[in-house]
């Protein structure tokens, strides 16, 4: 199953989206209705949920502002 990392904005979903291809972790951008439901713009990040605590720490660690996660690697 895959988690998805909802973003605050397109902006910092394409900055997040960089990081995490400069790390070489496999992602891919997303915008749906699951993700806009948890505030922002919609758009969000889907990783393997194996990545997800690394992710999500690396994001904040960069800056990024996380909405929300859903999926299996949800907090």
């Amino acid at each position: 199953m895959d988690t998805v990392i909802v973003l605050t904005s397109m902006t910092y979903a394409y900055k997040a989206q960089e990081i995490l291809n400069r790390q070489g972790i496999n992602n891919s951008l997303t915008r749906n209705a699951q993700t806009a439901r948890i505030r922002g713009c919609g758009y969000g990040l889907k990783i393997d949920d194996s990545q997800s605590g690394y992710v999500q720490k690396l994001l904040s660690e960069n800056g990024i502002k996380i909405a929300g996660v859903t999926g299996a690697g949800k907090k």
